[in-house]
């Protein structure tokens, strides 16, 4: 251990990968680093290797591929290099980890896509089941019972479209926004105003209103 500390960090890893009988691609390949950072650490070339903080990650894989303990490289590492790069073993280890946790990869970003459509899917699905099952949706002004003078009023609203909707059984056109309106005559005295939206499961939704008409 002692004579390979003292090897220079380039000479002692490009012959532990020859030992090993390994190319960089190969290396490369089963370590998942790229080869020019493969390159630059036999090559002496520190400042072409990723930031400070992800070293610890790089050296830790090297060390599995290449039969050397997990610290061996760094120990190395940190004899060659000012004092205030040196790499924790433990402390930037586990940043590098906590980095790596937030990366988005293809991978990742196709998986969170696709839960996002999934989300999507169901929501629609309950809403579309909902609609099917449920009564149509059904609004209409005047709002509450009333007291009037005049001879007709206007009873308006809003339902769904494709809606059959009657004003006092009489049928009412429906536009395509769900939009329909109506002059109603009144009589003297109390009028009821029965508005009915049924859909095509034969769900109904029913509004009365009464209409109290004054005369002189």
């Amino acid at each position: 251990m002692e004579s390979e500390n003292k090897k220079k960090l380039p000479e002692f890893l490009k012959e532990k990968r020859q030992a090993k009988n390994l190319s960089l691609d190969k290396l490369s390949e089963l370590t998942k680093i790229q080869v020019y950072h493969l390159e630059a650490l036999e090559a002496g070339r520190f400042d072409k290797l990723p930031p400070a903080v992800y070293r610890a990650g790089l050296f830790k894989r090297l060390s599995k591929f290449l039969d050397i303990g997990e610290n061996e490289i760094i120990e190395i590492y940190n004899q060659e290099i000012p004092a205030v790069e040196t790499i924790s073993r433990g402390a930037a280890a586990v940043e590098s980890k906590k980095v790596g946790i937030f990366f988005l990869t293809p991978k990742k970003i196709t998986v969170f896509f696709g839960i996002f459509l999934l989300i999507s899917l169901l929501a629609y699905l309950v809403y579309q089941f909902k609609f099917l099952v449920g009564p149509p949706n059904l609004a209409i002004s005047p709002k509450e019972d009333i007291i009037v003078k005049q001879e007709s009023i206007t009873v308006d609203g809003k339902t769904d479209s494709g809606i059959r909707l009657t004003i006092n059984g009489e049928n009412i056109f429906v536009s395509s926004d769900g939009g329909f309106s109506k002059e109603v005559r009144l009589a003297d005295g109390v009028n009821s105003i029965e508005v009915q939206a049924t859909n095509n499961f034969g769900k109904t939704s029913k509004i009365v209103r009464q209409i109290f008409r004054e005369t002189p």
